[in-house]
């Protein structure tokens, strides 16, 4: 037997929160990360990628 996990309203906001996070939130962080991979060890500069 069949059961529904999750109502279409359900699904449909996880796919929105999913999608927001994939298509603006990730280049953002991405590019975060990539400027302090170019400043040298990942490591120390942590702190300053997590404040954003």
């Amino acid at each position: 037997m069949k059961t529904k996990l999750i109502t279409r309203e359900g699904y449909d906001k996880l796919k929105e929160e999913h999608d927001f996070l994939w298509n603006e939130r990730r280049p953002e962080i991405t590019k975060i990360v990539t400027w302090a991979a170019s400043l040298g060890d990942r490591s120390e500069n942590a702190d300053s990628v997590l404040e954003v």
